[in-house]
């Protein structure tokens, strides 16, 4: 029993920290399921002194797990992506013909600042209120 809660202990450790990196921005990195199953596999070997046959069963939880989440990620990205053009198609339909133009010219601003690493009024409100700095305290 103890050896379950260690191992479940380590790999909350481990996808703390894996998506503390990513938030962080460390992009460029290979992300696919088999290299995630990899780097996990060797973490918890190093810590925790696995053997080949743990390697080989810790490996396979950590590549299904893996490939579920992409899975999941996928449609999930896939219908915010139906939600959005459903919405952008709604705000073309309210918008007059020059405000149009302007939404236009907007959006394409925005996308040169994300491409750009650059934030947006937007994004700094939500990045203060996240810290909390609007809150009461």
């Amino acid at each position: 029993m103890k050896k379950l809660i260690v191992i479940s202990a380590v790999i909350m450790a481990t996808l703390i920290q894996t998506h503390a990196q990513s938030e962080r921005g460390e992009r460029g990195r290979d992300f696919s399921p088999e290299k995630h199953a990899e780097r996990m596999t060797e973490r918890m070997t190093e810590k925790l002194d696995l053997n080949e046959e743990q390697q080989k069963e810790i490996h396979a939880l950590h590549l299904e797990q893996a490939q579920k989440r992409k899975t999941e990620m996928e449609a999930r990205r896939e219908a915010m992506k139906v939600e959005r053009e459903a919405r952008e198609a709604k705000i073309a339909g309210i918008l007059s013909p020059e405000q149009k133009e302007k939404w236009e010219t907007m959006r394409e601003e925005n996308r040169q600042n994300i491409k750009e690493g650059r934030k947006g009024p937007g994004k700094r409100m939500m990045n203060r209120g996240a810290r909390g700095a609007n809150r009461p305290g």
